[in-house]
Parts: C-alpha cells; sequence; structure tokens
C-alpha cells in the first residue's frame, strides 16, 4: 500500500511543458518573440482550416514570385517575367486546388534554375536593374515572413489529421485534398524559399545593391 502511494505521488510530480521600414518594419514586429505554454491539442481540420492554410500559402508564394519576377526583370529574363505574370494572376483567381498550387511551385522552381544560372555568371546591373533587384529583395522578405507563419499552420493541420477517425478520413480526406498536400510540401517549400533568399542577399553584397536592414538576422528566424 505504501509503495501504491509513492508511486502515485511520483506520477502526480511528473509535469510537462512545451515551448510552445514601411513594410521591413511590419516584417520585424512580426519576425520575434516565443512564449512557453502547454500546447492544446490540435483540432480536427476543415474546409475553413484548408481555406486558411491556401491563403496563407497563396500570400506566401505570391510575394516568392514578385520577387523573381524583379529579379528577372533585372537580368533581362524577358519569358521568365510573363511567365510569373501569368502565374500570379492565375493565382489570384480566387479558384485554388492541388493542381494550381502544384503548377505555380513547378512555375516558380523553372523560373529560379533561370535565375540562379544568370546569378551565378555575377552580371554587372546597371542602374535601373539594380532598382529592381532591390525590390525583389524586399517581397522576397515579405514572402519568407508568410512562408513563417505558413509552416506553423501547416504543422496545425498535419497534427489535426491525427485526431480524425477511419470514418471520418474516408468523408473529408476528398474534400481536404488541398491542405493535406500544402501540410506534406510546406516543409520543404520554405526550406527552398530559406535558400533562395541566402543566395539573394549574398549575390547582392557582392553586387553592392542594398540589402534591407536585419536580413540576415530575420533570415535566421526562418
Amino acid at each position: 500500500m505504501r509503495k501504491t502511494i509513492i508511486a502515485t505521488a511520483i506520477l502526480l510530480g511528473t509535469t510537462l511543458s512545451m515551448p510552445a521600414h514601411a513594410q521591413f518594419n511590419k516584417l520585424r514586429a512580426l519576425a520575434g518573440g516565443s512564449s512557453e505554454a502547454a500546447a492544446p491539442a490540435a483540432a480536427a481540420p476543415d474546409a475553413a482550416a484548408q481555406e486558411a492554410l491556401v491563403q496563407r500559402f497563396v500570400a506566401s508564394q505570391s510575394h516568392s514570385m514578385q520577387a523573381q519576377e524583379a529579379f528577372a526583370r533585372a537580368f533581362g529574363l524577358a519569358e521568365e517575367v510573363q511567365l510569373l505574370e501569368a502565374e500570379r494572376l492565375a493565382l489570384s483567381s480566387g479558384s485554388v486546388n492541388t493542381d494550381a498550387l502544384q503548377k505555380s511551385i513547378s512555375v516558380s522552381e523553372r523560373v529560379q534554375s533561370a535565375l540562379d544560372a544568370r546569378q551565378a555568371q555575377q552580371p554587372e546591373l546597371g542602374e535601373e536593374a539594380r532598382g529592381h533587384y532591390a525590390q525583389g529583395l524586399m517581397a522576397l522578405l515579405l514572402s519568407l515572413n508568410e512562408a513563417r507563419q505558413l509552416s506553423a499552420d501547416a504543422s496545425s493541420f498535419a497534427a489535426g489529421m491525427k485526431n480524425l477517425n477511419a470514418m471520418q478520413l474516408a468523408t473529408l480526406g476528398r474534400k481536404l485534398g488541398a491542405g493535406i498536400w500544402l501540410a506534406k510540401e510546406s516543409p520543404g517549400y520554405v526550406r527552398n524559399l530559406y535558400g533562395n533568399g541566402k543566395s539573394a542577399v549574398t549575390f547582392a553584397r557582392a553586387s553592392k545593391i542594398a540589402v534591407p536592414k536585419d536580413a540576415d538576422s530575420f533570415l535566421d528566424m526562418i
């Protein structure tokens, strides 16, 4: 009896805790901060949660393609500019499904390959081109800020999926296809975006193009 009381006291005594400039000033305000709190159980995702996740991705990807478009203009890549203009328009149409999400990433990756190849040549940019590149840096950092939130939202969505029983999965799985896809693909998307940001800042500094203040510290938070 005494051993049982002692064991119960030890069990009850165990606790768990879980760490839970105009535009750039906004980034700095959103980028910091952390808190320690017990993590609540993730809610089972629904259509509203999926829509919120999709819109978060659209916000990040739109800024990312805006950045790529500015970089492409700086490098004189006219075909890539046209591709991005068309894809940004399609993504903002309001009708976004899994195919549309995949296509936007495919176009973005194709353009990024062209940007990387041109950047590796270390071209000397004129004043106008340097201005385009500087604008692209700002848009890219805004994209990264949205991506931070996307990562958190995708994690919550994925955790919520684990709370669905077999019948709910069968019923909702088809309706939540875009959310499920984003929850799976978001970590890789954010990693690629982070790498592109680092590369863009490195090129800008080598080319003596103005880099937003605290860009490095912001990138380190991603």
